[in-house]
């Protein structure tokens, strides 16, 4: 009886030495994230706020919570009295 290798492992095999034969052959690691940077000069302009005022329709004097503005804090149920034991 002869095993068969199983062939995901042999290309995952193949796939990270030949990423290991490939960082090899570089000068230095520190020039890899250079090649994924797009380096654009900024648009050219004054910044200003898109609301100076505010945010139009959210009240301030409210708190409002983290994960949906302008939503009104629900009231927390009412407390009901302890079961008794029999």
């Amino acid at each position: 009886m002869t095993l068969r290798p199983d062939r995901r492992l042999v290309l995952r095999t193949a796939a990270l030495g030949g990423l290991g034969l490939m960082l090899a052959g570089c000068e230095s690691l520190q020039d890899i994230p250079s090649m994924f940077e797009r380096r654009q000069a900024p648009l050219p302009g004054d910044r200003r706020p898109v609301f100076p005022e505010g945010v139009p329709g959210i009240d301030r004097s409210v708190q409002q919570p983290a994960n949906s503005p302008g939503a009104v804090p629900a009231e927390p149920p009412p407390a009901q009295p302890p079961a008794r034991g029999r």
